[in-house]
């Protein structure tokens, strides 16, 4: 997907100002071959311009894989051997960068501003407040966060479930007025765009 990456950033790089924040909601490795070559591209927008990145469950399962938690394989089951080939091609020694392993470390579960919340799953409505959210709901919360009918005081906006499954429309942003959320993960990797949603007009930006 870093073609998609890429061609979105250019699109949209000449309308980021200096008091814009640009939050990426995680899911930067797997599934594609170039998982390192991603998180460099990622580092490069983060010295131009104040970003934000925010954790996935992609992310969450590397990171056990690499400190020996993943017990399962859930991590290569998911993808995660695209991302070793990726390293092992980009990395002499076929490891890890500390500089990666840190930024994997250092990812956030959500974002919160004045007027809406950016997170990666999305929320859990048994909890008050994103503070009390566990990291699991963050994470890989699906059906029990969209399909509730609760209406969030600020706008939800949230990956990780391809919007297709969500609205059966396939590429399209997914917004739930009723409830007061934003799916934007419009299946990149089925062979989609990726998407990207400006706040607080809420202008789509796709690739």
């Amino acid at each position: 997907m870093l073609y998609k990456l890429e061609s979105l950033y250019d699109e949209i790089c000449k309308l980021i100002t200096v008091d814009d924040t640009v939050i990426f909601l995680g899911d930067y490795i797997d599934r594609g071959p170039h998982s390192f070559e991603v998180i460099e591209f990622l580092f490069s927008v983060s010295e131009a311009h104040r970003t934000v990145f925010l954790k996935g469950n992609h992310e969450d399962m590397f990171l056990n894989f690499l400190y020996g938690h993943d017990t399962s394989n859930i991590f290569i089951i998911n993808g995660g051997d695209a991302t070793l080939r990726s390293y092992k091609e980009n990395v002499q020694y076929a490891g890890v960068p500390e500089r990666h392993i840190e930024f994997f470390k250092s990812l956030s579960l959500y974002y919160e501003h004045d007027d809406f919340i950016a997170v990666h799953a999305g929320i859990s409505p048994r909890y008050g407040s994103v503070e009390l959210q566990p990291e699991q709901d963050c994470l890989w919360i699906r059906e029990e966060f969209f399909r509730n009918p609760r209406k969030w005081e600020k706008t939800v906006i949230f990956g990780h479930t391809p919007t297709m499954y969500i609205s059966q429309d396939f590429g399209v942003v997914y917004n739930d007025p009723e409830k007061n959320i934003i799916g934007i993960d419009t299946g990149a990797v089925y062979g989609g765009y990726l998407s990207c949603i400006r706040m607080p007009d809420k202008a789509i930006f796709q690739s």
